[in-house]
């Protein structure tokens, strides 16, 4: 390898890495576990926030648990923006709240069941809430959103990491059949030098993609500004 040569070959390695990308993107489809990752933490925290009722106690004008999730995991294998989806869900559980299920929502919540339960009550009533119940469900409110964004920040993080680690090892096989293809032959490749040097491209691919172009244009600079100041 000629020295000259690395920021085309950080370029190319960077360009395997996108294409590991896109080819994860395309086997989406075909594999719909790949957009389901994550989204475990955002039903757990979620099912604790909307107590299952029985058909016959269900909060008036409000989705059941079983929707609630659905129309969640929806927006989250379609890849709505990460704040609208929990604007979502923070809606859908305020309008599950009723008065059957305030004090289990309360123990979750860490919030005055009995206030809860008045704010319930008078939610579907029509009611206008005094003060103390106001501020009881100003705190329910606050309470949920802190519940919500740490759900849906430690699964937006999961799903990253994941998805970061199948398109390395998309890479990694690219790159194996690439290297296999260069040789010829299996037994010219299997535990030779071709083989590792594979493995490393392939490793390199993903964490490279972003910032290739950044990383082969400042080397290139630098290469181009050390043989000026060597003439």
């Amino acid at each position: 390898m000629i020295p000259t040569q690395l920021p085309q070959i950080i370029t190319a390695i960077g360009g395997l890495g996108t294409a590991a990308f896109g080819l994860l993107e395309a086997i989406k489809p075909v594999v719909p576990w790949i957009n389901r990752t994550g989204f475990s933490g955002i039903q757990k925290t979620v099912l604790s926030l909307t107590p299952d009722e029985p058909e016959a106690r269900q909060p008036v004008n409000a989705l059941p648990q079983k929707n609630i999730l659905e129309s969640l995991l929806a927006n989250w294998m379609n890849g709505t923006d990460l704040a609208s989806q929990k604007a979502i869900a923070k809606s859908l559980i305020k309008l599950h709240l009723s008065g059957a299920n305030a004090p289990a929502l309360a123990a979750t919540t860490n919030v005055d069941p009995v206030q809860l339960t008045a704010v319930a009550t008078s939610i579907v009533s029509g009611t206008a809430l005094t003060q103390q119940q106001t501020d009881a469900y100003s705190r329910f409110d606050l309470i949920v959103t802190a519940l919500l964004d740490e759900a849906y920040q430690h699964a937006d993080q999961v799903y990253r990491n994941w998805t970061r680690a199948l398109a390395a090892l998309l890479a990694v096989a690219l790159a194996f059949v690439g290297g296999w293809s260069l040789v010829g032959s299996w037994d010219g490749f299997w535990w030779k030098p071709d083989m590792f040097l594979a493995l490393l491209v392939g490793l390199l691919a993903t964490p490279l993609a972003p910032i290739a172009k950044d990383i082969s244009t400042a080397l290139a600079t630098a290469v181009n500004t050390m043989q000026l100041v060597k003439k």
